[in-house]
């Protein structure tokens, strides 16, 4: 099978405390606009394709105009051997030289800005920093106010480029410090078109006000972790398995702050790419992750589902560690037996998490 297509892409997973508390918390999602949808209510995190705007010289000839520190951009970048493709650097050369002006760019900066600008473009949130803000580069996203909210997200929303001018306008350059790196995913192997995506992790000190982009986003939702799969068995919200799978393991994380510790300090471990593996055991798929004995050592590779000659049942108990999800009618079941990759969170079965409350 001809290897498919896969679009390189940045999420933000945004978190807020519950108004009236200072204990937990709500992300926000949104549904996709009928026209934009897979399926109808689809459900995501705010993000979307990278541009070549998001890789364009001028954002570090701006950082450096701004008073940007070098190390401070420097220090966004992981170097390591097992960096996934989409997370190492872009072109030839060495990570040394990405703050000079050359096409060589380091995917820690370019996905970050793919992953605000479309924020902004989607519900109109703006994680910038002023100039005062520089002061201290704290790990909380810093919001700012745009006047003319309409009109700029349409300016940035039918040319991309336009959110460089935004910023200028405003004087205030994207909260590269305030998006922690989470999570990686690309679509199964199977799909003819699919997507690499990065998912970064943002707090802020409170909701702020929302501006949803109306030719692609129908709906907006703030909610709980446990509230958004709860929703999605009952057939409100349809996701797709990397949101289920990041839902399932931010369910055993209750306040707010102890979630933006565990992000904070989890983002400088790096990230694992997660390429499902599908098998189909007599007519019920399991996709299979990184760790699980039924993985491949060259996930990529794989471009067609594998038949396993058995049920479920059989294909389970084959198995010593277990990392894999299947699907339960319109809900997935999530199984991890053993530590997570990258010292990330567990995911939790919602039946289970349901009982504790």
């Amino acid at each position: 099978m001809k290897a498919g297509i896969r679009r390189t892409s940045a999420s933000v997973i945004l978190v807020a405390p519950n108004e009236g508390t200072s204990k937990d918390y709500k992300l926000l999602m949104l549904k996709r606009s009928d026209t934009t949808a897979v399926v109808l209510n689809q459900t995501v995190f705010p993000g979307g394709l990278l541009d070549e705007a998001d890789e364009s010289v001028a954002w570090l000839q701006y950082f450096e105009e701004f008073g940007v520190p070098q190390k401070e951009l420097r220090r966004l970048v992981l170097i390591s051997n097992d960096r996934p493709a989409i997370l190492a650097p872009q072109g030839t050369g060495c990570y040394d030289r990405f703050f000079k002006n050359t096409i060589i760019w380091s995917r820690e900066i370019t996905l970050r800005l793919n992953a605000i600008r479309e924020c902004f473009e989607e519900v109109g949130v703006l994680l910038c920093r002023s100039h005062e803000d520089l002061k201290d580069f704290g790990p909380v996203a810093s919001l700012q106010n745009v006047p003319n909210l309409k009109s700029w997200q349409q300016r940035v929303h039918n040319k991309p480029s336009e959110f460089l001018t935004l910023c200028r306008e405003l004087k205030v350059v994207p909260d590269l410090w305030g998006l922690h790196e989470w999570s990686a995913w690309t679509s199964p192997g199977f799909m003819r078109k699919g997507y690499e995506t990065v998912f970064f992790m943002a707090f802020v000190n409170s909701q702020p006000n929302l501006l949803a982009e109306p030719s692609e986003v129908k709906e907006t939702l703030w909610s709980t972790p446990i509230e958004f799969l709860r929703m999605t068995k009952l057939g409100e919200i349809w996701l797709l398995p990397p949101q289920i799978y990041e839902l399932s393991r931010l369910m055993g994380v209750k306040t707010y702050t102890s979630l933006l510790d565990f992000a904070v300090k989890r983002s400088a471990l790096g990230t694992t790419m997660f390429v499902p593996v599908t098998y189909e055991c007599e007519g019920r798929m399991v996709f299979v992750l990184p760790g699980d004995d039924f993985y491949v050592p060259e996930p990529h590779l794989v471009r067609e589902i594998i038949s396993f000659p058995g049920t479920l049942e059989e294909f389970k108990s084959r198995s010593k560690q277990i990392h894999r999800y299947t699907s339960e009618g319109s809900v997935f079941n999530v199984e991890l037996n053993f530590t997570p990759p990258n010292n990330h969170l567990k995911p939790l079965k919602f039946l289970q998490e349901r009982q504790k409350l």
